[in-house]
């Protein structure tokens, strides 16, 4: 089976879960008689942990050289603890529940992002035109669960996620495996180190902030977008269709992606997306007449599909292919982990006392997102922040060498 087909596919099973996960798991815990507050610190508790965790993983994938083998176990470690919600009850345990789940299945894709990329380098695929079939996968299965939402308990939420997760753990199979190193290095160096050499660089610090605050301007999309909806009127198929327009929208710019990454480049890329991100939040905070908001929705090409691109595309050509999978995680950790679990804590009880005016201080925060990619722009000329060898390791070699 070609390469990219096999990506294609991997794509599609590992988002079809997230298409269930983050429309529907907040109506569940309403289901579950958990109120705002409840759940956006369920929503956020369970983001933080990936700081540490996600890295970790990444780290351990990029020592063994096989990001395939680890992409498995965490596959199966997410079915596994997403089965534990059929005998959780109450505030404790839900959150217990989420926060296994949420430390394990987020770590899957940065993994699956760094073998896609190197695919884009070493083989020339379309990177955009593999990614987009887990939008595909997205859409169909938000749309589906709304439909299903229409005549059934929100129970059901449950049996779609053990189904997509199962999904997803056959897609992992698909993975290519990974050629072992030609030469195994020698070093002392801890897990950890690898993160702190990239993490630690300042121009990588703005533009993790810079991405996080991009993506954290979702923060009531993704927490609230469907309850809000809820309140406004619309019934679950139209609001599955309006989680559907945002991801169509974002599947065009991936196809279109390939001449769009090489001509405007990641800063660019993130410039575009966090200014569209003041205007599609503005415009929402007013509550639109559904037709305007069908139109917005497709902002999200750009609020997510952009700022995305541009965050993979930095993480390649910033961090060499040894820390590739250990940047891409940090990243991850924290655009999808901290700055969104800190963001979605603080909407919480503004949520609860003005509603879908909340979209307000996205739009704020994506202009201060706006801010940092605009310096990002002066402080990086595209080079790699660390170098390909690592520090320390011929050295040791050698000295093992002169001892024999």
């Amino acid at each position: 089976m070609p390469l990219a087909l096999r990506l294609a596919i991997v794509y599609g099973t590992l988002c079809i879960f997230t298409g269930v996960y983050l429309p529907y798991f907040p109506v569940w815990l309403k289901s579950k008689g958990l109120g705002p507050t409840e759940i956006s610190l369920i929503v956020a508790l369970s983001l933080f942990l990936r700081l540490i965790v996600s890295p970790f993983f990444a780290s351990v994938a990029d020592r063994l050289g096989d990001r395939r083998r680890v992409v498995i176990w965490l596959s199966t470690g997410a079915l596994v603890a997403a089965s534990l919600f059929f005998w959780t009850d109450g505030f404790g345990p839900i959150l217990l529940v989420a926060l296994i789940l949420n430390v394990i299945y987020p770590s899957i894709g940065p993994l699956v992002e760094t073998i896609s990329m190197r695919a884009r380098l070493d083989h020339g695929i379309n990177y955009g035109r593999v990614r987009l079939w887990g939008s595909v996968t997205f859409i169909g299965a938000s749309a589906f669960t709304g439909w299903l939402l229409e005549w059934t308990p929100a129970s059901i939420i449950l049996i779609c996620f053990m189904v997509t997760l199962a999904v997803n753990l056959g897609g992992a199979h698909l993975l290519p495996r990974e050629a072992p190193p030609q030469k195994k290095r020698v070093s002392t160096r801890s897990r950890f180190a690898d993160v702190l050499e990239i993490g630690r660089h300042p121009i990588f610090i703005l533009f993790v902030l810079t991405s996080s605050l991009a993506q954290a301007t979702h923060a009531v999309y993704y927490a609230f977008g469907t309850l809000a909806w809820q309140k406004q009127g619309y019934p679950d198929t139209v609001i599955g269709l309006l989680w559907a327009t945002g991801v169509v929208a974002e599947i065009i710019l991936f196809y279109i992606s390939g001449p769009l990454m090489a001509r405007l480049g990641a800063v660019k890329l993130l410039i575009i997306a966090t200014g569209a991100s003041v205007i599609r939040w503005t415009i929402t905070a007013f509550s639109p007449h559904i037709a305007l908001l069908f139109v917005v929705q497709a902002l999200h090409a750009l609020t997510f599909g952009a700022a995305h691109l541009g965050a993979v595309q930095f993480v390649a050509q910033a961090a060499p292919p040894r820390v590739a999978a250990t940047a891409q995680s940090l990243y991850a950790a924290m655009a999808s982990g901290v700055m969104m679990g800190l963001m979605t804590i603080s909407i919480g009880p503004l949520y609860e006392s003005i509603g879908a005016h909340t979209y307000f201080a996205m739009a704020g925060v994506g202009a201060l997102a706006l801010a940092g990619a605009l310096l990002l722009a002066v402080r990086w000329n595209g080079q790699a922040l660390v170098p390909e060898d690592e520090p320390g390791s011929e050295q040791v070699i050698e000295e093992q060498e002169v001892a024999k």
